[in-house]
């Protein structure tokens, strides 16, 4: 990998639908070198997909939250399971981590109201192992994911 390979990386992390004409242009590289050298970054598991930017504010999701948990468990793996299959209408779990320190798993959470909010703190402790949670509303962000940082 040279800084070649890196420049495609960002280029593709910021505008995932980029063209590899654009990425030739901008990197003053050959079209088929761009081609060879993104499939490449595919076939080494570098380059695992390509997603879309999402503005939930106009899908009416308009509230945002980090939910942490504190839990007792011995099977994380399990425990993260649970947490993906909960189904509550108008709510999303956007990312879910297992981390260090006070809680044991942070959660970021987009819903339409914060009665959504109520219902996941309802579900979180029908779940075996859920001892505490805190909530924090999200008012704003520096960045949200795949924007200019």
């Amino acid at each position: 990998m040279d800084s070649i390979d890196i420049q495609i990386i960002n280029n593709i992390e910021k505008e995932g639908r980029i063209s590899h004409e654009e990425l030739s242009k901008r990197l003053n590289l050959s079209r088929p070198a761009i081609h060879n050298r993104v499939n490449k970054l595919e076939e080494q598991g570098i380059i695992t997909g390509y997603r879309a930017t999402i503005d939930w504010i106009k899908l009416g999701y308009v509230t945002n939250a980090l939910v942490s948990l504190r839990v007792r468990t011995s099977n994380y793996d399990n425990m993260l399971m649970k947490l993906k299959g909960m189904k509550i209408p108008n709510l999303v779990i956007e990312e879910c981590h297992i981390v260090t320190g006070t809680w044991c798993i942070v959660m970021k959470i987009r819903c339409t109201t914060p009665f959504e909010l109520k219902v996941l703190q309802d579900e979180l402790y029908k779940i075996d192992g859920v001892r505490e949670s805190s909530t924090s509303l999200i008012l704003s962000s520096l960045y949200e994911q795949n924007e200019d940082k």
